[in-house]
């Protein structure tokens, strides 16, 4: 029986502080997960490809690794298909994989439940497969398609 009242005392004693520590931390409101969305895509987290230029399929950024994706900043490492005729005159497409590294920065919110990348920058670590494009070619190509963005830095899209 003194057993029974030690451990009644116990509880009595413990359930106050239980209660006060449960008060005591509010819950913060967790952020809805960071995306990315270009070229009217969904929105998507890590996504695995990327179509770097819109309304073409000059650099389409493929099997991409993430890291520290849902921070400020996140890049990825993976391999583009490039037509290595976009911006040349060609007889026809000429499709080359090589190595592309992009950057995913300046999260923004699209909606109450959606935030995402507004800025991605890619580079071609082996040097750029257009380097046959001029330098002063701003707007679209002699066959009329856009060129890719002179710095490598896109805006992306919710």
């Amino acid at each position: 029986m003194l057993a029974w009242r030690i451990r009644a005392v116990a509880s009595i004693s413990i359930f106050p502080l239980l209660l006060v520590a449960a008060c005591s931390h509010a819950a913060k409101p967790v952020p809805p997960p960071v995306t990315l969305g270009f070229c009217g895509s969904n929105l998507q987290a890590t996504p695995d490809v990327v179509l770097v230029v819109c309304d073409t399929d000059d650099i389409t950024a493929r099997n991409l690794v993430w890291s520290d994706w849902g921070g400020p900043t996140a890049t990825a490492k993976g391999s583009a298909i490039v037509d290595l005729c976009a911006y040349v005159d060609c007889a026809s497409g000429d499709y080359s994989s090589i190595p592309i590294e992009v950057t995913a920065s300046r999260i923004v919110y699209c909606s109450k439940n959606a935030r995402a990348y507004s800025v991605l920058r890619y580079k071609f670590p082996q040097g750029s497969p257009f380097e046959s494009v001029p330098a002063d070619v701003r707007d679209s190509s002699e066959l009329g398609q856009p060129v890719p963005p002179v710095n490598q830095t896109v805006s992306l899209t919710c």
